[in-house]
């Protein structure tokens, strides 16, 4: 079984648990936890995305998201290609705006008072009643809609607020010079064909960046694609340092 269809069967068994998992994802119950000084599930999450970050950058938002098979089969209807830069100021506003509403929870709080990995999912499941079916197809149709709309993972560049924890561990990791998985290239064969350009689900110039060895932009998932459409084969997914000079 080659590695795009293990991404695929992953994608799709955390698309089909979202159900049960959406507590954990949720910026709404960190909110909630941390306004009664509570350090919810999705907290943990967040640090724990921060953390991956340092070692695989953003390949969480290919292999385990469970938005990613969303996006996948959104991208079949509407594939077009997205204004990276434009859509990641309104979700850095967004993470902004959130994240300054945590801070001031735990504030207003008193501060840290205990971690609860089950708040407000004392079940174990994050959809267990009817109204909570209507937040969660609301939340499912809200991402599917802007996919839809804006183009390749148009949620994802326009409104996740989790990718930058992901986005700071790289950037953490990278300033440590730690090993890092990231996709290389031995730009000299390259023949400028821009397969890899046309499969990246992330609207990234591959062509063009790998002209400096590796891809180093934020926004790289390390989904593999460019690697396995590339007919030269000079792109791959390795685990090293940054070069320094």
């Amino acid at each position: 079984m080659n590695r795009a269809k293990i991404r695929r069967i992953l994608t799709l068994i955390s698309l089909l648990l979202f159900p049960i998992t959406l507590n954990f994802f949720s910026p709404y119950v960190s909110i909630d936890g941390a306004f009664n000084g509570i350090i919810s599930g999705s907290v943990i999450v967040f640090i724990l995305l921060f953390l991956s970050g340092l070692l695989f950058r953003r390949a969480w938002c290919s292999y385990v998201c469970p938005v990613a098979a969303l996006s996948e089969y959104t991208e079949k209807i509407n594939g077009k290609s997205v204004n990276r830069k434009r859509l990641r100021i309104i979700r850095y506003s967004i993470f902004a705006l959130w994240f300054i509403t945590l801070v001031s929870g735990f504030i207003i709080a008193g501060g840290i008072k205990g971690i609860d990995p089950f708040h407000l999912t004392e079940n174990g499941f994050s959809v267990d009643m009817p109204l909570k079916y209507i937040t969660y197809y609301l939340v499912l149709g809200s991402l599917f809609i802007l996919t839809l709309t804006i183009g390749k993972r148009g949620a994802c560049h326009s409104i996740c607020w989790m990718s930058p924890f992901m986005v700071a561990g790289a950037w953490v990791g990278d300033k440590l010079n730690l090993p890092q998985f990231k996709i290389v290239s031995d730009h000299s064969k390259c023949i400028h064909c821009s397969q890899c350009d046309k499969v990246c689900p992330m609207s990234i110039s591959v062509m063009k960046d790998q002209k400096n060895g590796s891809i180093m932009t934020q926004d790289c998932i390390l989904c593999g694609q460019c690697v396995d459409v590339c007919p030269k084969k000079i792109l791959s997914i390795k685990c090293q340092k940054r070069k320094t000079k």
